[in-house]
C-alpha cells in the first residue's frame, strides 16, 4: 500500500459569486478535471448544468449516479432512494430541534436496518443479518459492542485528529493501528488503509469528525449535509443571509483553517449588533457588556472604545489585577492625556511586552490610553484585584451601591471564555466573570484574533458539564481598527436580544466556523 503513494496537486477554481467551477487534480499516475455549472442567476451548481435537480427552496434533489432526494418542508433531508437500487429507500428522522434521531433503511417495504442516535451514543439494528450494535461515543474514542450469531467482541478505537478535527488515525486498545485516512481540503478521502478492509469500513465518524453516511458519501452537520465531491452545502444556510449572498459556500472556501460545526455559524452587521443591543435597552432593561481582550494587543481596547460611543452605559470596570482594594481609576482626564503619562504607558508596554516592535508598542501604549478615557466619563472602578483571588470583591462592588443602569466591563479573554480556574489561588467565580454578575443581563464580546491568537490555549480550561453558550460573530464597524467579534452568553438572554439568529457555541474554540466573508453583489451571487 505505501508503495503506492505518491505526490499529487489540485488546483481550485472560483467564480466571482465564490462558487467552485473547476477542479483539477494532477499527478504521476494521471489527471484528472472536474467542473462544476453555475446557473447564471443563482449559486446553484451542478455537475450536469440542469436547474431541475434543485427545488422551489434550492435544496438539491439529485446525487448524480448516487441517489435521488427528497426533503421535508422544513428543508430538513427526508429520504434518499439509491440510483442503482430503486427499491431501496433511506429515511431520516428529526426531533423538534432539527437534529437526526434515527435513520432507516428499507428495501421493497421492509426494514432492512436502523441506527438511532441519542447523546453519546448510537445504536444500530441489522434485521436481515440480525446483528446490532452499540457505539459509545466519548472524546475521541468509540466504544463498540456488538450482538450478532458470530458473537464479534467488542472494540474500542481511539481517534487521532487534525487541526481540523479530522479523524485520521485510529488506534485499538493495544495502540495497534486499525485505520489511516487522508482527505482532499473539502473532506473527500485521498486515501484509507487499515488493520484490514472490516476496519476501514467500520469507520463512521470521519471529516472534522462528522458522520459521512455509507448510502450517499454526505457528511451529516447537523443544519445540513456536506458534499465533499461537490466542495458544497446540498441546501442553502437556514441562517439567511448573513454570512454572504451565497448560501451553499462551506468555511469561505478556506477548508484548511476553518470548519463548520453544525452547518452555519451565522454573522451579523456592527450595525445589527448596535440596533438589536439598543432596542433591548430602550424597554429600560440594563445590560452588561464584557469585553475580552489579549492584554498584549490593541484589539480590545479598541472594541471597547466603539462599543461606548455607539451603546450607552453608565459605568466603566477595568481588570486591574495589581489594584489594592480602595483605588479607583483616575478620573482627570489632563493627566491621563498629559505626556508624562503617555510616556509612562510606553515604557510599561515595552516592558512587559518585549517582543513588540515600536510602532506596536505605540499603538498598544495609545490605545489603553483610549480606554482609560472612558473612566472620565462613566461611573469607574477596577475588577480583579489581587490577582482575581479576593473572594469578597463581587459582593463589595454591590455593596457601593453606584453600580446602577448598565456596565462595561474590559477584561482577559480568560475571565469570558474559561469555566475551569488554573490556578488554585484564584477564586472559581472568576472564571466566567460575566457569568457571576448578573448573568441574566450580561453579554460577552472577544475580537476574532483573539480566539484565532488563544483558542487552543482556552480549550483546556473550557469544561463540557457546563451549559453551552449561544453565539453569534458580528462584523467590525466600518473603517474601525477592531476585527470581527464573538457575542456569547446565556441561552436566555442571547435569544431575547438576537433572536434566532444565534447558535450554539462548541465546547472547544477551535471548532467554531469562520465567519464567511461577504460575497461581491455580482450577477452571480443571486440568492439561490
Amino acid at each position: 500500500m505505501i508503495n503506492t503513494l505518491e505526490h499529487y496537486q489540485q488546483t481550485h477554481t472560483y467564480d466571482t459569486g465564490n462558487n467552485l467551477t473547476a477542479l483539477s487534480h494532477q499527478a504521476n499516475s494521471g489527471n484528472w478535471q472536474q467542473t462544476l455549472a453555475i446557473h447564471p442567476n443563482s449559486n446553484r451548481g451542478t455537475e450536469n448544468n440542469n436547474q431541475n435537480n434543485f427545488d422551489t427552496n434550492g435544496n438539491l434533489l439529485h446525487l448524480d449516479n448516487i441517489a435521488n432526494l427528497d426533503w421535508y418542508y422544513n428543508n430538513t433531508l427526508n429520504k434518499l432512494t439509491k440510483a442503482d437500487k430503486p427499491n431501496t429507500t433511506q429515511y431520516y428522522v428529526y426531533d423538534y430541534q432539527g437534529k437526526r434521531v434515527r435513520t432507516v433503511t428499507e428495501s421493497n417495504q421492509q426494514v432492512q436496518s436502523q441506527r438511532d442516535y441519542l447523546p453519546a451514543l448510537d445504536i444500530s439494528t441489522n434485521q436481515t443479518k440480525q446483528q446490532s450494535s452499540t457505539l459509545h461515543i466519548g472524546t475521541h474514542i468509540l466504544s463498540e459492542s456488538n450482538k450478532d450469531n458470530t458473537q464479534s467482541p467488542n472494540q474500542t478505537r481511539y481517534q487521532l485528529n487534525s487541526h481540523l478535527q479530522s479523524n485520521t488515525l485510529e488506534l485499538d486498545d493495544k495502540a495497534q493501528t486499525l485505520s489511516y485516512e487522508h482527505y482532499y481540503p473539502y473532506g473527500g478521502t485521498a486515501i484509507i488503509t487499515g488493520k484490514d478492509k472490516t476496519q476501514a469500513q467500520q469507520k463512521r465518524y470521519r471529516y472534522t469528525g462528522k458522520e459521512r453516511d455509507d448510502s450517499s458519501g454526505l457528511c451529516y452537520y447537523g443544519a445540513r449535509y456536506l458534499a465533499p465531491w461537490l466542495a458544497r452545502w446540498i441546501s442553502p444556510d437556514s441562517a439567511g443571509v448573513i454570512a454572504g449572498l451565497n448560501l451553499y459556500v462551506y468555511v469561505g472556501n478556506n477548508p484548511l483553517k476553518y470548519i463548520d460545526p453544525t452547518g452555519h455559524f451565522p454573522l451579523i452587521s456592527w450595525d445589527r449588533f448596535v440596533h438589536k443591543v439598543n432596542a433591548y435597552k430602550k424597554n429600560q432593561r440594563d445590560l452588561n457588556i464584557w469585553v475580552g481582550e489579549k492584554h498584549g494587543t490593541p484589539q480590545g481596547n479598541y472594541l471597547t472604545v466603539n462599543l461606548s460611543t455607539e451603546i450607552t452605559f453608565q459605568n466603566f470596570i477595568k481588570e486591574a489585577i495589581d489594584a489594592n482594594v480602595d483605588e479607583r481609576p483616575e478620573k482627570n482626564p489632563e493627566i491621563i492625556q498629559c505626556a508624562g503619562w503617555k510616556r509612562q504607558m510606553q515604557e510599561a508596554v515595552q516592558q512587559d511586552y518585549p517582543h513588540l516592535t515600536p510602532e506596536e508598542v505605540t499603538e498598544l501604549a495609545d490605545s489603553k490610553t483610549n480606554v482609560l478615557m472612558l473612566a472620565v466619563t462613566h461611573n469607574s472602578y477596577y475588577i480583579g484585584r489581587c490577582n482575581w483571588s479576593d473572594t469578597k470583591e463581587y459582593e463589595r462592588m454591590q455593596r457601593v451601591g453606584s453600580f446602577k443602569g448598565s456596565s462595561l466591563f474590559l477584561v482577559g479573554a480568560a475571565h469570558t471564555l474559561e469555566n475551569i480556574k488554573w490556578n488554585k489561588n484564584k477564586k472559581p467565580k472568576a472564571f466566567s466573570a460575566f457569568k457571576y454578575m448578573n448573568v441574566d443581563s450580561s453579554i460577552a464580546v472577544i475580537p476574532k484574533s483573539v480566539i484565532d491568537g488563544c483558542g487552543t490555549i482556552l480549550d483546556d480550561y473550557r469544561a463540557s458539564s457546563i451549559a453551552p453558550d449561544f453565539g453569534v460573530w458580528v462584523e467590525g464597524k466600518q473603517n474601525a481598527k477592531e476585527d470581527t467579534f464573538l457575542v456569547h452568553g446565556s441561552e436566555g438572554i442571547m435569544r431575547k436580544i438576537f433572536g434566532n439568529v444565534i447558535e450554539e457555541m462548541p465546547m472547544k474554540l477551535s471548532n467554531l466556523s469562520a465567519p464567511a466573508p461577504p460575497t461581491p453583489h455580482k450577477k452571480h451571487c443571486v440568492i439561490l
